[in-house]
């Protein structure tokens, strides 16, 4: 810099001077004289040029310092718009920002779903939604009143927040409909639970307080014993049941497979059923392949148990029950079959409900607590498979469930099975 900045003003000073030296026609001594000045000049002139330069040089370093960061800070801004955007887009709540007049200027795709249409800058937000309690919320917000309430949008609960903003609104809207039906399990599924267990203990209760009286003969002492000791067995079942129940749905229980045979299982099952349910005149039929599944051997026994059970108090008609089990190299499919009344197309989708019962009555005199199914159905799906029943009044029961086979199992290395 500072030597294209001496360059330029020595060519200048070279040409003034021989423009001067044209108009006043000097002699030679003036010449010389003339360029001894000039060549002075020149020389104090590079100081004064290196000042300059090294002046002009840090001036212009500082400038483009500044564009630099002006457009790092540019830069900057632009992601983080961009990050906010794709926030905002993503955000499963539906929001909104509301001007003075009503209308929306900007939401985002989860607003839009709620509305069940596009919404354009512009649109009002009181023709969007049938709910008018949203309109009116905007409009309080407008005002500078902050709403919090539950409305119902279609099929849905949701939960609506206007805050003001500016001088128009913000509407935020999050989804209630999951939550407000597990508080509805939830309320079912303790009432179930109280009621379950305030029949035979209120019975329990009962006779034990007639025995504590006294005044009653051995063989009604007997009665009472026996009474006390089944509602105090089914309170017990009950409890191992709720139990169970909770480790599998709190996901803290996962099987630990190895091979196994489900027809073993199911007759070994069978043997250890309690001798009222598994009457003289039942008979077990086993039949299909007696190759390995690839499962938890006490889940499979706990499964066969339940479903085996099941079978043995609805046989009143036809003393047959059996299981088939088939594999197609991948799944093993188990059969559980019974020739009892059978269930009612009305009731088939519903038997794996916690304290479903097609007939109660008969269920509890019998012992069960509603939650066998329920049970069966959570260890075969942690374990990849499916089940299912197929039944029709008068016809019987079959329940079905499917297992991976043992050959699917890690260290059958030579099995080359398709997951």
């Amino acid at each position: 810099m500072a030597n294209r900045f001496f360059l330029a003003a020595a060519a200048v000073l070279v040409v003034a001077y021989a423009a001067a030296r044209l108009l006043l026609r000097l002699d030679g001594a003036g010449v010389g004289v003339e360029f001894a000045l000039l060549g002075g000049i020149l020389l104090l002139l590079w100081p004064v040029a290196r000042l300059v330069a090294r002046k002009t040089d840090r001036e212009l370093g500082e400038a483009r310092e500044a564009v630099d960061r002006v457009r790092d800070r540019v830069k900057v801004s632009e992601r983080e718009s961009g990050d906010l955007r794709v926030l905002f887009d993503r955000l499963d709540d539906g929001l909104a920002f509301i001007d003075r007049e009503g209308l929306v200027s900007l939401c985002n795709p989860a607003f839009e779903r709620w509305a069940g249409r596009d919404v354009a800058p512009g649109a009002r937000v009181g023709t969007l939604f049938r709910s008018p309690g949203i309109a009116e919320a905007v409009s309080a917000a407008q005002r500078g009143e902050s709403t919090t309430a539950e409305v119902e949008l279609g099929e849905h609960t949701v939960l609506m927040s206007t805050r003001p903003h500016r001088s128009g609104a913000i509407i935020v809207l999050h989804d209630l409909t999951v939550l407000r039906r597990l508080e509805g399990v939830r309320r079912d599924f303790v009432a179930n639970v109280s009621h379950e267990l305030k029949t035979p203990l209120t019975s329990v209760v009962g006779f034990a307080e007639a025995l504590v009286e006294g005044g009653i003969d051995a063989d009604q002492a007997g009665g009472f014993a026996r009474r006390i000791l089944f509602n105090a067995t089914r309170m017990r079942y009950l409890v191992d049941d709720l139990l169970d129940l909770s480790l599998l749905e709190s996901g803290s229980w996962s099987p630990e497979p190895a091979t196994v045979s489900v027809g073993a299982v199911a007759r070994e099952a069978w043997e250890t059923l309690s001798p009222k349910v598994r009457a003289d005149d039942l008979e077990l039929r086993v039949s299909g392949t007696e190759e390995s599944a690839w499962a938890d051997p006490d889940a499979v026994r706990q499964v066969m148990r339940n479903l085996l059970d099941n079978a043995a108090r609805y046989s009143d008609d036809d003393p047959a029950i059996s299981v088939r089990v088939a594999s197609d190299g991948r799944f093993q499919r188990v059969e559980v079959s019974d020739r009892g009344p059978g269930i009612a197309s009305v009731h088939v989708e519903r038997v794996f409900e916690r304290f479903y019962r097609v007939d109660p009555a008969r269920s509890r005199a019998r012992g069960g607590t509603g939650l066998g199914l329920a049970i069966v159905k959570h260890f075969v799906e942690a374990h990849g498979g499916e089940i299912g029943i197929e039944s029709a009044l008068g016809r019987g029961t079959t329940v079905w469930f499917t297992l991976p086979d043992a050959a699917r199992r890690p260290d059958r290395k030579s099995v080359d099975v398709p997951a």
